[in-house]
């Protein structure tokens, strides 16, 4: 069974596949009172959906997983392939500029029969000289949009499903189209465009294009370290912490809130962060079990909540599912 998901957030119930844990995270598993036996038997009764119902005796399954991602695995919490390799703003402005010199090609080697020929999308039927010129329009809208405080996803989005339409409509042409080459590297930039915001070309119909620019990212690292902060303050009052347990945390929580005053520097200035961030996110399951698995003050819990939910807004900026 493989779960994914985040800040004890669980998300679907892809497969049923068995993942096994490597021995530490087993011995923990055990001492934690999960049963792997049992675990290995479960099965979901839907698929694709954000969240999972469980029948009957398997109630507790989602209780348990939740668990171990958090305690049981704190040094798999966040493997490395489940963290994006995020691309700074400037990245993402090259690739727009790099998506809209290939659209002046394409529509240059563009047979001009084929400019005045039908192109059926989701507004009916269009010339397709005139949603081409309506694509030109739209790169340029999010060229000039897409800030460090904005990252333009609503125009980001329309190029992009404009870019669907005409990808359908060229496949649909005969291999030796003219222009056809010229449209796989258009094609090739906008998938490299959907990448940048989350999502993949040609663009499903239910697609979620959001992307967090550097700006926003670094705001939101910010809210990590002050909430941290918060929280190891909360520690030092909490009286049902017995000294050791308290120092312990502490320490965690300081090493929280450095790496996340290390995402907003880098961030700050429009440096990779993907390292720093897998790294703060690791802690991040350390401190969260450690809460969650040992019987602290309901405030204590609550400012965990807080961390917890820019926690959240920092994993979907980098990616992590």
């Amino acid at each position: 069974m493989r779960i994914t998901g985040f800040c004890g957030l669980p998300r679907h119930v892809a497969t049923a596949e068995w993942v096994p844990l490597d021995g530490d995270a087993e011995r923990a598993a055990r001492q934690a009172g999960v049963d792997l036996e049992r675990s290995r038997r479960m099965e979901p009764i839907t698929h694709g959906l954000r969240s999972t119902t469980w029948s009957g005796t398997h109630t507790w399954a989602t209780g348990c997983c939740v668990t171990l991602m958090w305690l049981v695995l704190p040094t798999a919490t966040v493997p490395a392939s489940q963290v994006s390799d995020r691309l700074t703003d400037a990245a993402v402005k090259q690739i727009i500029e790099d998506v809209n010199q290939a659209r002046d090609r394409f529509e240059d080697q563009l047979d001009g029969k084929l400019k005045s020929s039908i192109l059926r999308g989701p507004r009916g039927e269009v010339n397709v000289g005139a949603y081409l010129d309506d694509l030109q329009e739209n790169v340029g809208r999010l060229k000039d949009r897409f800030k460090s405080d904005y990252s333009a996803s609503k125009e980001a989005e329309a190029v992009l499903r404009q870019g669907t339409d005409i990808n359908t409509f060229v496949k649909a042409q005969p291999k030796e189209m003219k222009g056809g080459s010229e449209w796989d590297r258009m094609a090739s930039e906008l998938g490299r465009l959907a990448s940048a915001y989350g999502t993949t070309f040609p663009l499903p119909p239910q697609a979620t294009v959001r992307r967090m620019n550097d700006e926003e990212v670094a705001k939101t690292a910010d809210e990590v370290a002050k909430a941290a902060e918060r929280l190891k303050d909360q520690v030092d009052r909490d009286a049902a912490l017995a000294p050791p347990a308290r120092d312990a945390l502490k320490t965690d929580l300081n090493k929280l809130i450095d790496l996340a005053k290390d995402v907003k520097s880098r961030t700050d200035d429009s440096r990779p962060a993907t390292a720093e961030t897998r790294d703060l996110m690791i802690v991040a399951g350390k401190v969260g079990g450690f809460v969650q698995q040992n019987p602290v003050a309901p405030a204590t819990t609550a400012a965990w909540d807080a961390v917890r939910a820019q926690l959240t807004a920092l994993q979907q900026a980098f990616g992590i599912r």
